[in-house]
């Protein structure tokens, strides 16, 4: 069956790339070793275009298709303007079903005139008040619109959560389908190592959604339990004005010798970061489905995380890991210490963890599940879509 795959897409398998990227890469790989012929469709911005350009690269079962957007726009235009260059791509690929990713490409699917499933990662109106820099407002605004477009038009919608069909059933007609998130074979196939029993592992982006401002917060806290405590970010370093807020906060609190930044890694890189540290944290104040804490699980490592959006339905509290209340600094510092200090809790919620990331994220599965949808939708589609089709 011939599909389309509509994300953001890294170039390369080991791309020091999260969130939806990520999802793109195991969902095409996953989607492949199912028996589709996939078609990655992605756009990226091209410096020195004047014009959009589309390429391709790879063979059957898993070909890309990159459009590029001349980068004179800004994020936000660029974003509107890649929804036609991508039913231009749509159209020269014909495929039998479509996948799409993120509110653009779900746009871009459903003025195809081809049977599409959007899947919803994000909710942006929830992670709109999770920010207060105006350019991430304004870049969330435009997404705001563009999903609103969307669920007003699909007809089918993937949930990857109850989180996520909660926050979307009351506002489409949809038939909705809820799959899970794949994550990387990278972090199943890590070797068993023992962890740094004073290393704690955060993983995402400096901006206040992340808010790691609360975790250097409980960090300060657990230094009393744990005085060599190590906390390794892997991720952008932080920039710009809440950057400096950052680096203050690390210094008025003396965490210089405790905070260790080690930018962005390629995936076997994480993998490898997510296993030498004894458990992995997320201080969030928004989250839909964070793949970080599926990735530390598969790496059978316990995960501390924030109670905000669907964080729950991953984190099993006290058996895979803890889930504090959002913005409890303590409540976070006291669940970090517990494991710091009991090597043998955080082993067995180590396996525990293991045992429910094979279960649910692994991208053969998921890829089947998804295959199955888009050939239950082709057939019910066909004879509308027919008369559609270019």
């Amino acid at each position: 069956m011939r599909i389309a795959l509509l994300c953001h897409y890294p170039d390369d398998d080991a791309a020091p790339t999260g969130g939806v990227w990520a999802v793109g890469r195991n969902l095409a790989a996953g989607l492949a070793a199912a028996g589709a012929d996939v078609h990655v469709v992605r756009y990226v911005s091209a410096p020195g275009r004047g014009r959009v350009e589309i390429s391709h690269r790879g063979e059957a079962p898993l070909t890309v298709h990159t459009v590029a957007m001349p980068r004179q726009r800004t994020h936000p235009l660029r974003r509107a303007a890649a929804v036609p260059a991508l039913v231009e791509a749509l159209r020269s690929i014909a495929p039998e079903a479509i996948t799409a990713h993120e509110s653009e490409y779900g746009l871009a699917a459903l003025r195809s005139g081809y049977p599409a499933a959007v899947t919803i990662h994000g909710i942006p109106r929830q992670e709109l008040r999770a920010f207060q820099q105006w350019r991430n407002r304004l870049d969330l605004a435009l997404t705001v619109a563009q999903d609103w477009q969307m669920v007003r038009l699909a007809r089918y919608l993937v949930a990857i959560n109850a989180y996520a069909l909660e926050q979307y059933a009351h506002r489409s007609r949809a038939q909705f389908f809820r799959i899970n998130v794949p994550i990387g074979e990278v972090f199943f196939t890590q070797p068993p190592r023992p962890p740094d029993p004073h290393t704690v592992l955060m993983v995402g982006g400096m901006n206040e959604r992340k808010d790691p401002l609360l975790l250097l917060q409980a960090l300060a806290q657990v230094r009393e339990a744990v005085p060599n405590v190590l906390l390794r970010i892997a991720g952008r370093q932080p920039v710009g004005s809440f950057g400096k807020r950052v680096q203050q906060v690390i210094e008025s609190l003396h965490l210089a010798p405790h905070v260790e930044f080690l930018g962005a890694l390629d995936q076997p890189q994480l993998a490898a970061a997510y296993s030498a540290a004894t458990a992995t944290v997320l201080s969030s104040r928004q989250e839909t489905a964070p793949a970080v804490l599926m990735e530390a699980m598969a790496a059978r490592r316990p995960v501390v995380a924030t109670a905000v959006g669907g964080v729950a339905e991953i984190v099993a509290h006290g058996v895979s890991g803890y889930v504090t209340p959002s913005g409890d600094a303590s409540a976070l510092a006291e669940a970090i210490s517990t494991l710091l200090l009991d090597r043998a809790r955080a082993a067995q919620m180590g396996a525990a963890g293991r045992a429910l990331a094979e279960q649910n994220y692994q991208r053969v599965r998921v890829g089947q599940q998804y295959l199955a949808m888009l050939r239950y939708i082709h057939q019910l589609e066909q004879p509308q879509s027919a008369g559609k089709r270019p």
